[in-house]
């Protein structure tokens, strides 16, 4: 799939009210900050079927009891109008509220979220998701089975701005403190881009950018077989790529910091990230297969899994 514009369609899928008066705040600076027109932002709720678990719970499907399709239609609509509509008339409501009246779109699917959501980008060619994740209990940090995990390894295309578990305060900006993960794949260039289109934007509010490149010191070969001290040399001219596309773009030189780190990393630029206390975190996300992010692992993952309290910006 061709890369789309950045920043020329945004999708801001709705599950609660809960996750998206998190959302809210994120959405608002940036429709505000690039201009976006009203047209050009669409809410989207995707009934996948828990309405029928009452229903289904009640049939003794072993004496042969089905819903029929007539009754599937009845409590469908019901869901509609008693909790579709009132959903997403609040969210748009919210919406209006920090954008000065700009009214988005609607969109209401049936079918599996991440499904959806996936070929509903490709279709529509939606640019920028910015989607709140449910919070997860007792502590845990796994991924598996999310909807966002599933995003994360199946859309490309798009970029998703992923905001963090706990409200925003109103005097802080998410862009105050930025990291991008820095090396030299068309991934992290696709990261280093959207950067550039959106800082400039936001400059009043940024204090600090940090370009962060991680070398394993402990291998011979990186995963495209590239031995490590050549990684090495590429990624020092990723950095000095990047910090000249970012001052190119009008970023000022002087909040640009470039690092480069030795060890694993995934864990590198979330221990980075915790010590400069990033708000913002840029990763060009690569297109792999499940069973190889079982076996070498990913930036993503790790990012999205031990950063919950930062906006992530996950660049396809």
């Amino acid at each position: 799939m061709d890369k789309v514009e950045p920043f020329s369609r945004f999708l801001l899928p709705v599950d609660t009210v809960e996750a998206f008066e998190r959302v809210v705040p994120l959405a608002g600076r940036l429709i505000n900050a690039l201009g976006v027109a009203s047209e050009r932002i669409d809410l989207l709720h995707v009934i996948a079927g828990s309405f029928l678990t009452k229903r289904f719970q009640a049939l003794d499907l072993a004496a042969g009891q089905v819903v029929s399709p007539d009754e599937l239609a009845r409590l469908r609509a019901d869901y509609l109008a008693g909790t579709v509509v009132p959903l997403l008339d609040r969210c748009s409501t919210m919406i209006k509220q920090v954008t000065g009246g700009k009214n988005p779109t609607r969109q209401i699917r049936d079918g599996d979220p991440v499904k959806t959501i996936t070929a509903l980008c490709a279709e529509q060619r939606y640019s920028t998701l910015i989607m709140g994740r449910r919070r997860l209990t007792g502590g845990s940090s796994r991924l598996t089975g999310s909807v966002t995990a599933g995003l994360v390894h199946r859309l490309s295309g798009a970029t998703v701005y992923l905001v963090g578990d706990e409200p925003q305060q109103p005097a802080a900006s998410p862009f105050a403190r930025c990291l991008i993960g820095i090396d030299d794949s068309p991934a992290s260039r696709n990261a280093v881009v959207e950067a550039s289109l959106l800082l400039p934007k936001v400059a009043a509010q940024t204090e600090q950018i940090m370009l962060v490149h991680v070398l394993d010191q402990s291998c011979y070969y990186n995963e495209e077989g590239v031995p490590c001290s050549q990684s090495g040399l590429a990624g020092q001219r990723a950095l000095e790529q990047a910090a000249t596309l970012l001052t190119e773009a009008g970023v000022d030189p002087r909040i640009i910091t470039p690092v480069i780190h030795f060890g694993r990393p995934g864990t590198v630029l979330v221990e980075e990230a915790l010590t400069c206390d990033a708000t913002m975190i840029f990763i060009g996300k690569r297109d792999r297969s499940r069973m190889a992010q079982l076996y070498l692992g990913s930036v993503c993952t790790d990012i999205v899994q031990n950063c919950r309290q930062r906006v992530l910006v996950l660049v396809g």
